[in-house]
């Protein structure tokens, strides 16, 4: 989804290495000498990427003055993607093989003998290269990149591993740096290492704030979805979100992040939540309010966690929605306060666009600071305690509430 226009989706990167620190023009040369050129003949061996100045994927005009924001840097990348689909492949086979069946001479056994096999593939793959050659079968789409050299942060919806890696590797290529990811786990490394508190993060394990399911083992929930595959420490996002959830039920969502900002939260319109413990499955909530939902409470109860959830944040000028995603530290379907006056011309539009976008980006990760203050403080201990008893609070006194009208809910089991 594109930063100049609609919703919004990104993640975070970090930029390391010895990248440019100053928006100059070096910065507009090094991407328009690595412009998209799609191959125009021949098949090209993986996804090919290269920069284009950002408002479309055969945008070529770049030009600082059209590209840099306060700082910021609006560019795009187009990736373009062969995908053969395998049934024209098993057709294209199929005919080839039936070409030579029915040339057989009466008598010779019915069944292909292997290299007639291998010859009608061989043919099949020249078909179809033939006509990847000729355009088709061929997807192109454009990865908008808002970057700050001076920061070292990157955003960018490449929130897969196949759109992220095209972009990493097109990163290094141009500018010698490289793009890592920051999910939760990291951008809280990254938060925290400055403080001193690098023992502190290492040593941190998953909270246990709810109760174990009666199958599940030991004191503290594993975390699937964090200790088997992501970063280790990414469990701090559900705890964040957790957090929130806890300070907007019992102190209207009012933070003060650093600097005296004040900032209210308030989660809103879907919560997903998981077994910490991997045994009871996953809980999906949509609708107005479900954090207030008895369901909600007696899933927090029995140990589920949330893992995505929609939210609200203002802070007090400006007002936000969107959805994120803790443990990925992941935003989608952000929707930009609209402006008093119109913007009189293009360019303002889209720096008004991108100054809501990044002040956004700002709060968020002050609230995530906030929360790693209080979640790696000396008083994170007593703090635990009244989670856990509003949790079961919670569950006790919405236990027999009625659930709103125009609800929607899903529950998924446990895989075996």
């Amino acid at each position: 989804m594109p930063f100049l226009n609609g919703t919004v989706t990104y993640a975070r990167f970090a930029v390391t290495g010895d990248s440019p620190e100053l928006l100059d023009q070096s910065i507009i040369d090094a991407m328009a000498a690595n412009a998209a050129r799609p191959t125009p003949i021949g098949v090209p061996t993986g996804p090919e990427a290269g920069w284009t100045a950002g408002r479309h994927i055969l945008d070529q005009t770049f030009e600082f003055n059209t590209m840099c924001f306060d700082g910021w840097v609006h560019a795009g990348m187009r990736l373009d993607i062969v995908r053969v689909p395998p049934e024209v492949r098993r057709a294209y086979i199929a005919v080839a093989e039936a070409a030579r069946s029915s040339a057989l001479e009466p008598g010779q056994p019915g069944w292909l003998s292997r290299s007639a096999k291998k010859e009608a593939r061989e043919e099949a793959r020249e078909q179809w290269e033939r006509e990847v050659a000729d355009g088709r079968y061929r997807s192109s789409k454009l990865v908008p990149v808002l970057w700050n050299p001076a920061q070292r942060i990157l955003l960018s919806p490449a929130t897969t591993d196949s759109v992220a890696a095209p972009l990493r590797d097109l990163f290094t290529a141009t500018f010698g740096a490289r793009l890592e990811l920051r999910s939760a786990g990291s951008q809280a490394l990254d938060l925290l290492a400055p403080r001193g508190l690098m023992s502190s993060f290492e040593d941190a394990r998953p909270d246990a704030l709810g109760q174990k399911p009666p199958a599940g083992d030991g004191g503290a929930p594993e975390v699937p979805w964090s200790s088997g595959g992501g970063e280790s420490k990414d469990f701090l996002g559900n705890t964040f979100l957790l957090w929130l959830w806890w300070r907007g039920d019992t102190g209207e969502g009012l933070i003060d992040l650093a600097g005296g900002t004040g900032v209210s939260v308030a989660l809103d319109r879907s919560l997903e939540s998981e077994c910490g413990w991997g045994l009871t499955g996953k809980q999906v909530l949509t609708g107005d309010g479900p954090t207030r939902w008895p369901e909600a409470s007696v899933a927090t109860l029995t140990g589920k966690l949330p893992r995505r959830t929609g939210m609200i944040i203002s802070d007090g000028i400006r007002e936000w929605t969107c959805s994120l995603q803790g443990d990925r530290f992941a935003i989608s379907g952000l929707q930009l306060p609209r402006s008093e006056e119109p913007a009189e011309t293009p360019q303002e539009a889209a720096l008004e666009r991108i100054e809501s976008i990044t002040s956004f980006d700002e709060v968020l990760v002050g609230l995530y600071s906030t929360f790693l203050d209080a979640r790696f403080g000396s008083g994170w201990s007593a703090m635990r305690g009244q989670i856990a008893d509003w949790i079961s609070r919670s569950s006790k006194g919405r236990s027999s509430a009625p659930v709103p009208a125009r609800t929607e809910l899903e529950s998924v089991p446990a895989r075996p």
